[in-house]
């Protein structure tokens, strides 16, 4: 049984169609093509065939249950994603689907849970440090630089897929690239997503880097992101954080409480 998880907001159910809907319609709006399945969709990009979030498969835990097994949940994500090339196995699944998660361990994928938090109003005040937008092409040296410090094994190819990707954001949402600097380098960075019309906002992939923490540089971006946020009139601003990872109760510090999670799972193919 796929259960899904209490929202302690006022309209929990509202809340979580507006974000739905943002995250939907902001991924498939990457993608070179979408194939729809019995269980959800498919997700793929010609270009970036290395990155996971790209190329992937989204269960849909509402009719999971009803119209597809574990072993037909897995057998159309290898069909799919083998027929487009690509190396790698990934599913994402909106719901905690107890049969579906001790199959796709069992068939080898590692098992993420990815939390959704909403800004709860709490305030953090203006940001210490100054924040600035900026290109992608300004930011694409940091981008570089801070996914080869986390992944040291990654090909240049990967990369640089996993850079130049940021380029297909703005087809989903209007994008605000955000640095703080240290002299002439990037020295923390997110990104900010809005969607005007539905008054959604989402922030993302915080990360500064290892040499300059611990200066407030990532509450900067935040307290930044909040106020561009809110400047675009947006009052629903939510993020996503790993459940297992310190963030998720730095965010909770800052003002955002989790209202659902969605579960990841991956696996490299030889």
């Amino acid at each position: 049984m796929c259960e899904a998880v209490e929202v302690p907001l006022t309209d929990p159910e509202r809340t979580l169609e507006r974000i739905a809907a943002f995250e939907t319609h902001f991924a498939k709006a990457q993608s070179s093509t979408v194939i729809d399945l019995p269980f959800g969709y498919a997700l793929l990009h010609n270009d970036f065939p290395l990155t996971h979030s790209h190329n992937r498969v989204v269960v849909d835990s509402s009719v999971a249950d009803s119209r597809a097994s574990a072993a037909e949940v897995i057998a159309g994500t290898d069909d799919v994603l083998a027929t487009a090339g690509v190396a790698h196995r990934y599913v994402s699944i909106d719901g905690l689907c107890d049969e579906l998660t001790s199959a796709l361990i069992a068939d080898g994928y590692e098992h993420d849970i990815i939390a959704t938090m909403v800004y709860g109003g709490a305030g953090l005040g203006p940001p210490r440090h100054p924040v600035a937008a900026v290109s992608l092409e300004t930011r694409r040296p940091a981008l570089v630089r801070d996914w080869r410090a986390d992944i040291p094994d990654a090909t240049d190819e990967l990369l640089r897929q996993l850079a130049d990707r940021t380029s297909l954001y703005e087809l989903g949402a209007e994008v605000e690239l955000l640095a703080v600097y240290e002299g002439d380098e990037i020295a923390a960075r997110a990104d900010l997503y809005l969607d005007r019309a539905g008054r959604v906002a989402q922030f993302e992939s915080l990360v500064t880097h290892a040499d300059y923490r611990g200066r407030g540089y990532g509450r900067a971006l935040l307290a930044s992101a909040i106020e561009r946020a809110q400047a675009a009139a947006a009052d629903l601003i939510f993020l996503t954080a790993d459940l297992g990872d310190w963030p998720y109760h730095w965010y909770e510090r800052a003002g955002f409480v989790e209202v659902t999670h969605v579960h990841h799972f991956s696996k490299a193919i030889a």
